[in-house]
């Protein structure tokens, strides 16, 4: 994967400074700008780097004068704007919505297995194989359902092209099992409100 990063240079603040006239035409308009560096990663900025550095131009001519009391000032009283941190920020919001999603994931796991209804889809998990339950039936204390044509080497959240639920692979399971595979992590997702693509509706 191609990854652009680096470091730019953007102006944090600029302010009118007309305290002191151009030493080269005398004209009373002078401008502070303060400048500060920052990486990037796809030139989203994630964090300030290095000093910052001010400078004084004359609005009129251009010249640049040196003040380096004036320039120190605007350097030590510049902040960074909240920008800067943009790429932090969105990892950390990313990071919030993963572990909500987890959260979410975990209740909904509980909450099905408390009170399974027939379509609901388990991932099950034994040792290192994955595959997929569908429930038909929610008989006294005991679930029903279909096993999944196909078991995968990892987790994952939908159907293979090819895959599909058996019909004639009818498998039973106590409700006391079905909480006891959740406490053991067994039960790694359960969903009751699925889209069309993750395949769910196979059945053959």
């Amino acid at each position: 994967m191609f990854i652009i990063y680096g470091k730019r240079n953007a102006t944090i603040q600029k302010y009118a400074y007309n305290q002191e006239s151009c030493k080269n035409c005398k004209a009373f308009d002078m401008q502070v700008e303060v400048f500060k560096k920052y990486f990037h990663v796809f030139y989203i900025p994630f964090f300030p780097y290095g000093r910052k550095t001010a400078t004084i131009t004359c609005k009129s001519c251009g010249n640049l004068a040196q003040d380096e009391s004036l320039q120190e000032h605007a350097e030590k009283t510049a902040k960074p704007p909240f920008y800067y941190y943009a790429g932090l920020m969105i990892i950390a919001a990313l990071a919030l919505l993963i572990v909500y999603a987890v959260i979410a994931g975990n209740k909904a796991k509980a909450q099905y297995v408390a009170a399974p209804a027939a379509g609901d889809v388990f991932t099950i998990k034994k040792e290192n194989t994955y595959y997929f339950i569908r429930l038909t039936e929610v008989k006294g204390d005991s679930v029903f359902g279909y096993h999944s044509n196909l078991e995968y080497n990892r987790y994952v959240s939908k159907f293979a092209k090819g895959d599909f639920f058996v019909k004639d692979d009818i498998i039973s399971i106590a409700k006391k099992d079905l909480k006891e595979m959740l406490d053991k992590d067994e039960i790694r997702s359960a969903e009751r409100y699925y889209s069309d693509y993750k395949g769910f509706d196979r059945i053959k």
